[in-house]
């Protein structure tokens, strides 16, 4: 199911992916001070592309929020992965990119429990450094479940990137279960189209206060 690929590849594949995870990165790192030494270490540790490789017009310059209006957290689970595959579907999406804005290795994922890391491994996951996945969007629903319910907090769980399909688009994961997108103002109409017949709520980052993963029960 997820079939592993370089991260260098991502970037040279994807000009979408290439600028998109270079803004992250140009972001994060905005404030490091390269004479405190850990600071530096950090840098050369997890930040492998503050720049392009080519730039993209036009820019990336369009964002929203969506959200799945669950009843519980077994909805949640079985229900908005469905919705996703329909939301992508709905695109032209047939494969996403799987990967983080820096290269910290997915094998590492704080996963909710040892089963969803031994799911990751028998569905391609490696310990190779370097490397994202790419992933049907026929598959995901069976995929993305593993990523809920992670110890990651306060900065994206994980991004879902456009790797072949009709619209170029971010996904990042947050940890109240919506997904932040970033994507192309050429690409807004139909976006939001797509997300309204799928079933997702859409508004921007207020509406992480309304809808919160773990306030359901």
């Amino acid at each position: 199911m997820f079939k592993p690929i370089t991260r260098r590849e991502i970037f040279n594949s994807s000009v979408f992916a290439d600028n998109l995870i270079a803004e992250f990165q140009q972001s994060y790192t905005s404030d490091i001070d390269l004479s405190v030494k850990k600071e530096a270490y950090m840098l050369k540790q997890y930040y492998d592309h503050l720049k392009p490789f080519q730039p993209i017009e036009p820019p990336i310059n369009s964002h929203c929020v969506l959200a799945y209006d669950a009843d519980n957290k077994k909805d949640y689970i079985a229900t908005f992965p469905l919705v996703l595959q329909r939301f992508l579907t709905d695109l032209g999406i047939q494969d996403v990119y799987l990967t983080y804005f820096n290269k910290k290795n997915l094998f590492q994922f704080e996963f909710e429990n040892f089963r969803k890391r031994n799911l990751f491994k028998l569905y391609g996951g490696r310990k190779t450094e370097n490397l994202g996945y790419q992933i049907k969007v026929s598959d995901l629903h069976k995929g993305i479940q593993l990523f809920f319910f992670s110890g990651v907090y306060d900065v994206p769980v994980v991004f879902l990137i456009t790797a072949n399909g009709e619209v170029p688009l971010s996904l990042r994961l947050c940890d109240d279960g919506n997904l932040h997108l970033n994507f192309q103002e050429m690409y807004q109409k139909r976006i939001h189209e797509a997300a309204k017949n799928a079933g997702f709520k859409m508004g921007d980052l207020e509406i992480c206060v309304q809808y919160r993963l773990h306030h359901l029960d």
